[in-house]
């Protein structure tokens, strides 16, 4: 058996799954309560092009937040564009592999570019909702940084030697920069609230279920089998079955 690095063994994250055994059915479940809004909200807003009563709610709501908060609000809308969201892929995925070996780089390089594609390929010409003429349902620029988001907590959240507090802290930053990307959209007029929130709801749905898939690969791939050397050569199957009779 060969000895682990020393890199592996101060970083003993890169030898643990995605998901641990113990947490896995409440992320599952999560997972499905997140798809679950998606599909309710893509179902009430299908082929509309008109803001919802709670779009109107919310949107009012926002409108009367002073100038400073708009300001700010609407530079967060540019992170979900694609130049932004290449960058931040190719920066975390080496910082995913040397934090969580082979298992983050696939989350990486797999959940985001899955949401993505779920969103923009499927989801948007499926439900046929738009705003200005536009696909908006669910909103592409609030899944990319979602997804990412979210696969940042779930690397974040896997490494043992990071404390609790930390990690709660970390999680608490990325979900805060995921609704400011989200009202600056709703600000800049380029989605109705429903439209961001049912990419939220593609992101969790999408990122843990790819990390869930990434670990269960892993572990096949990753299993030995039973030892031979663990076998007794004194036991022999095939002698318990019944021999042949000659004719």
């Amino acid at each position: 058996m060969a000895c682990p690095s020393d890199a592996e063994r101060s970083l003993p994250g890169r030898r643990t799954p995605l998901v641990v055994s113990a947490v896995r059915g409440r992320v599952a479940a999560l997972a499905a309560l997140a798809a679950a809004v998606t599909g309710v909200l893509a179902w009430r807003y299908a082929g509309e092009a008109a803001a919802g009563r709670t779009d109107s709610r919310i949107t009012e709501v926002l409108d009367d937040q002073p100038d400073l908060a708009h300001g700010v609000a609407r530079e967060l809308a540019t992170l979900g564009g694609p130049l932004p969201v290449a960058v931040a892929l190719l920066l975390l995925a080496p910082l995913a592999a040397y934090l969580r070996g082979v298992r983050g780089l696939a989350l990486v390089l797999a959940g985001p570019p899955t949401a993505m594609v779920t969103t923009s390929l499927v989801l948007k010409p499926l439900v046929g909702r738009t705003n200005g003429g536009e696909l908006a349902f669910p909103s592409g620029h609030t899944t990319s940084v979602a997804s990412i988001a979210v696969t940042c907590a779930v690397l974040v959240l896997g490494l043992a030697a990071v404390p609790r507090a930390l990690k709660l802290l970390a999680v608490a930053g990325l979900a805060a920069l995921v609704l400011g990307v989200g009202v600056s959209l709703v600000v800049r007029g380029m989605h109705y609230p429903t439209d961001t929130l049912g990419a939220v709801g593609v992101a969790l749905a999408v990122v843990p279920a790819v990390a869930m898939v990434i670990d269960a690969f892993a572990d096949v791939v990753g299993d030995p089998g039973p030892d031979p050397r663990a076998l007794d050569p004194r036991e022999h199957p095939t002698e318990v079955l019944p021999r042949a009779r000659p004719t």
